[in-house]
């Protein structure tokens, strides 16, 4: 039997969109899965507010405004009208947003901060402490401050494991099937050849592209030019791909 929202905690979910966008584009090389995140915490809480904030001037945020407000979340604008933008100009917007609701929401339950600065360090043991009120972080994967981790009831990482490795498998695999088609590149097929090639036409993390690289290799989606799958070979022998497998799996689409 699912659970009543009215029997849910109620929260206030606060995201500092500008460490959520930039911080995934740059780590993973994908965008925000706004929707995905929405309904995660509405399946565990009642939100009462979801408040996004940022540098909407930015073209990359400014895309996203309409899916923001599609998952039920307010748009707070923190562009900086000084010719000399800084980007703690969002967080002082943040943190006073948070304290002025953690001080007048007696009847909040929660709050979820999604963002990885050390800076709201304070306002978290703040809630914790004086409040009497969890606090939960969201942070994008590499980019968290330990202390902010720490003073948190419980943090979490996007993107999840499966969800990053996904996306760099769709980029790894088309990739591959450029050698497919142009024969006479095959030699050049190399995991160094194939991480660099992938980390900058996507815009990727080079170390987060080797890594799916080499757990495509181990899952037996990628093997060495001789078909003998599982052994140690050289780095620069060239790679082949397991098409029916990649195909079955969802990775890779005949053209």
């Amino acid at each position: 039997m699912s659970l009543n929202k009215s029997k849910l905690p109620r929260a206030i979910a606060v995201v500092d969109f500008e460490h959520w966008y930039i911080a995934l584009e740059r780590g993973f090389g994908i965008k925000p899965d706004i929707k995905a995140w929405s309904d995660e915490i509405r399946a565990e809480y009642d939100i009462e507010e979801m408040a996004f904030f940022g540098d909407f001037s930015n073209y990359g945020l400014r895309g996203e405004i309409d899916k923001i407000r599609t998952a039920g979340g307010l748009v707070i604008n923190t562009q900086n009208s000084s010719e000399s933008y800084e980007k703690d100009f969002t967080d002082f917007i943040m943190l006073d947003y948070i304290y002025q609701k953690a001080m007048t929401n007696k009847k909040t339950d929660a709050f979820i901060i999604f963002t990885g600065d050390g800076h709201f360090s304070s306002v978290v043991r703040f809630i914790t402490n004086v409040c009497r009120k969890k606090v939960g972080i969201y942070g994008v994967k590499n980019a968290i401050s330990y202390q902010l981790r720490d003073s948190a009831s419980y943090y979490r990482e996007v993107p999840k494991g499966a969800e990053a490795f996904s996306t760099y498998y769709k980029m790894i695999a088309k990739r591959m099937s450029y050698f497919m088609v142009h024969r006479e590149a095959q030699s050049t097929a190399t995991e160094k050849e194939i991480v660099s090639a992938v980390a900058e036409q996507n815009g990727a993390n080079k170390k987060a592209v080797a890594l799916a690289l080499e757990q495509m290799i181990k899952q037996g989606y990628l093997y060495k030019q001789d078909g003998q799958k599982g052994k140690k070979k050289a780095k620069n022998a060239p790679l082949r791909a397991d098409w029916q497998k990649l195909e079955r799996d969802g990775i890779w689409e005949q053209p």
